[in-house]
């Protein structure tokens, strides 16, 4: 698999190589955590009968957990767990980065799906944060295979062994669209009986280029299937980030679900989550395409927005790419499957 630096903001990144441990060794004499064993499911952080933070309910906001009575899937891969450290991967046992995919890659983020999707979430050996910085040397790029093996080995799993034949959302984000990049690659950019399965991709948090895939489409409507959307957030008129030159950056408003550069204003906005995930803050942000192709909001006009949306800073909006938008996004998951099932009603 390929993995693009993309995003890189020389403040951001200078930060994180002084302020992080990194791994002592390279990744060839650094002896790798255990792979996980997806028949276990101690190794999978969201199972639809199992008690886990995808189980997320706000019911006086209308947040109800559907997972009983739901006839898809969403196959959700989390955001890099662990930031710091001496080895290139991370334990699936650590119970930092465990802790870590429950309350971000869970509860804040997969649990969107939850009203619409039986969620699945493995946990999986991911890249030290550092990754993205040691890609030349090769150590991030080993890094990155190594981490998606896991995600491959499970989903093949789920196929066999959890999925009966319910059409599919492959949803991710950060660290994780990387590898839901290579795993829509390597299993529904092509004309097989699973490409028809797809309901639709979110590949939230990463840059996704008009060079990306050979088939799959970007949607540029809210009821679209079989094909995919992405955005990466970014203060309002913010162009100061960086991506390889392999194309164009696409981006998909989660405000309308065009891909048109109209400003979409806070009203629109049904509902942020908090990461207190005590309440829905309606109205919360604006969006609006940029003709960079990430996704400019305003911050949002709050008492104190970084408590309630911790990671935000004058330029980088990137941990509330999902908290933003949450109702907005729940809805348009259920919009999408009743369209898809309209389509194909067997």
């Amino acid at each position: 698999m390929k993995i693009t630096t993309g995003l890189k903001f020389v403040a951001l990144s200078g930060f994180l190589i002084t302020s992080c441990l990194v791994p002592l060794r390279s990744f060839k004499n650094t002896k790798q955590p255990s792979p996980p064993d997806y028949a276990n499911r101690l190794y999978w952080a969201a199972l639809p009968d199992k008690l886990d933070s995808c189980d997320f309910e706000l019911t006086g906001y209308g947040v109800v957990d559907g997972q009983k009575k739901a006839r898809a899937d969403v196959f959700f891969i989390p955001p890099t767990n662990y930031l710091n450290g001496y080895k290139w991967n991370a334990s699936v046992n650590d119970s930092i980065a465990r802790e870590l995919t429950q309350k971000i890659g869970c509860k804040l983020q997969a649990s969107v799906f939850n009203e619409s999707c039986k969620i699945y979430v493995p946990h999986y050996r991911t890249a030290i944060l550092y990754s993205y910085f040691a890609i030349r040397k090769k150590n991030g790029r080993q890094a990155f295979a190594l981490a998606y093996d896991d995600v491959r080995r499970a989903f093949l799993y789920y196929l066999k062994h959890y999925n009966k034949g319910r059409p599919i959302i492959i949803a991710s984000h950060s660290q994780g669209t990387d590898y839901a990049v290579s795993l829509v690659k390597d299993f529904f950019d092509k004309d097989t009986t699973l490409n028809k399965k797809l309901i639709a991709a979110y590949l939230i948090g990463r840059p996704i280029y008009d060079t990306t895939f050979k088939q799959l489409k970007l949607m540029s409507s809210p009821s679209e299937t079989g094909g995919y959307v992405t955005w990466n957030t970014v203060a309002y008129r913010t162009n100061t980030f960086y991506g390889d030159p392999v194309g164009k950056i696409l981006g998909v408003n989660p405000l309308s679900w065009k891909t048109d550069t109209v400003h979409v204003p806070h009203q629109k906005n049904l509902g942020g989550l908090p990461f207190t995930a005590n309440k829905i803050d309606t109205a919360l942000t604006d969006a609006k395409v940029a003709p960079s192709g990430f996704l400019w909001v305003h911050a949002p006009a709050l008492k104190k927005p970084l408590n309630h949306y911790p990671g935000m800073n004058t330029f980088y909006y990137h941990k509330n790419d999902y908290a933003f938008f949450y109702m907005n996004i729940r809805e348009n998951v259920k919009l999408r499957i009743e369209t898809y099932f309209k389509k194909y009603p067997a």
